[in-house]
């Protein structure tokens, strides 16, 4: 896969990452920080953030130089306000409650179950959201490709059709996961630095890329195998 198309992919998923990182914030306020400890917490980030950096770096050279600035964007367009629309739409249920039952232990829970349930929400909003442009862009480059290997009699229609189909889910997979990585690291460790939530998220999303078009190669090998004769193998 190109670094050109790694660095579309990561981009996406980066900026997904980084505009639900609000959402994620919140669900640590009220769940994640008791997970871990403060040590735990460091350590998980740090090693999450270099490994991820380092698949940027080897599948999309150049893509973290622009990461800080993409995701300074990102948030001054509205990644900050998804935290607080989190916060103000559970205070609007929780009150709701509290007029309802009156008992402040009761409004608490409630409090901390509508938090989880919105932010929760919004964190899949997001993650969908970059599946849905992975899905194109992936689809996009494999029906090209599909396309230019039918021209040269590399692959059949069949094969070529089959190749875009794969590309697109896979692009969805990979883009959708990676948002959920990064999303679940700041709601296991809590606030992180919008380029190091982008880094994240993009590296995510690149490695997941490779690990299901590894997979997708060999299930589609072994099911050629098995279709020929006599176990023997298309020249």
């Amino acid at each position: 896969m190109s670094s050109r198309r790694n660095k579309i992919l990561g981009s996406v998923a980066g900026s997904g990452a980084v505009a639900v990182r609000g959402a994620a914030e919140a669900l640590f306020s009220v769940a994640g920080k008791g997970l871990l400890d403060e040590g735990a917490r460091e350590g998980l980030r740090r090693a999450m953030v270099e490994n991820t950096t380092a698949v940027v770096d080897a599948f999309a050279p150049g893509l973290s130089l622009g990461a800080q600035a993409t995701a300074k964007i990102i948030v001054d367009q509205g990644g900050k306000q998804a935290g607080a629309l989190v916060a103000q739409e559970a205070a609007r249920q929780a009150g709701q409650a509290a007029l309802a039952d009156g008992a402040s232990a009761a409004v608490a829970k409630t409090l901390t179950r509508e938090v989880m349930k919105t932010a929760g929400r919004e964190v899949l909003k997001g993650a969908g959201k970059a599946a849905g442009v992975g899905f194109v862009i992936d689809g996009a480059f494999g029906a090209y490709e599909g396309v230019t290997a039918y021209q040269r009699g590399e692959m059949t229609r069949k094969e070529a059709i089959a190749h875009a189909a794969q590309e697109a889910s896979t692009g969805a997979v990979a883009t959708g996961a990676g948002v959920l990585l990064a999303a679940g690291l700041v709601a296991v460790t809590g606030g992180a630095a919008a380029p190091l939530v982008f880094a994240v998220g993009a590296g995510g999303a690149i490695g997941a890329k490779q690990v299901l078009r590894r997979l997708v190669g060999r299930v589609s090998s072994k099911i050629l195998v098995r279709a020929v004769p006599d176990g023997s193998q298309t020249g």
